[in-house]
């Protein structure tokens, strides 16, 4: 039986240098929105000031470019073992997609839910059984979607050990449950980083950079302390 891990790894191979460009590229092109003001709530009941949008990379050639290719160099350094890339329907897909066609690696794609017609599968890209897969994500919240998918995965006789995201708002519960799964999750790097670089470039202030640094630690007890009303949804 795989030993759970600890924690969330970030991926201190990369430079400081790639950290810099990959929060001010996520800043820059909107993925990631702070919306103190209007928080919203996630599909998964999580009320949110802060929206990461990863989809957007896929409109941005060049900041796309950077993030694959320093996910590509991650993988490398730090020598993750696997025999094809698998994305989450649906954003991770892409992703996961251009991450496999740069290290020439087998991709597919696991469904949210298995398909109502022809052979009912949940995979998309070939069959996963023996096969040891990295799965891909563009951004882990609650993680409850990753970890859903790691089970189809393994119910089907893949093994999965390891799962590589851009971002991870590295919440507690999220840790702990990808833990007691087994599973490595990594991020490129820390959130609070990208915390850091919004306030370097004016986008928050130091008593916002604080409120949303609150959220982080305690994400689901926080607006009912601050009273935030929730004006939006999203699915």
């Amino acid at each position: 039986m795989t030993e759970p891990l600890n924690n969330t790894r970030h991926l201190t191979a990369s430079s400081p240098l790639a950290m810099e460009i990959t929060a001010e590229n996520l800043l820059q092109i909107g993925a990631v929105n702070f919306l103190l003001d209007q928080p919203i709530r996630l599909k998964s009941g999580l009320v949110t000031p802060i929206y990461v949008d990863n989809r957007q990379l896929i409109s941005h050639p060049d900041e796309w470019h950077d993030i694959i290719e320093t996910m590509a160099s991650c993988i490398e350094a730090l020598k993750l073992d696997f025999d094809c890339v698998a994305g989450v329907e649906g954003a991770g897909i892409s992703h996961s997609a251009a991450l496999a066609y740069r290290m020439n690696k087998p991709n597919l794609y696991v469904r949210r839910a298995p398909k109502t017609y022809g052979d009912r599968s949940r995979f998309e890209g070939g069959t996963v059984a023996g096969k040891k897969v990295l799965l891909i994500e563009d951004h882990i919240s609650t993680g409850l979607s990753c970890l859903d998918a790691i089970d189809a995965l393994r119910a089907e006789g893949a093994t999965v050990t390891d799962c590589l995201s851009i971002t991870n708002y590295d919440m507690p519960e999220t840790e702990r449950l990808f833990a007691k799964a087994g599973v490595a999750t990594y991020a490129m790097l820390p959130f609070s980083f990208i915390l850091d670089k919004a306030e370097t470039l004016g986008m928050i202030n130091a008593a916002q950079h604080e409120d949303l640094k609150d959220w982080l630690a305690t994400p689901w007890t926080w607006s009912m302390r601050r009273g935030s009303a929730v004006t939006g949804a999203e699915n």
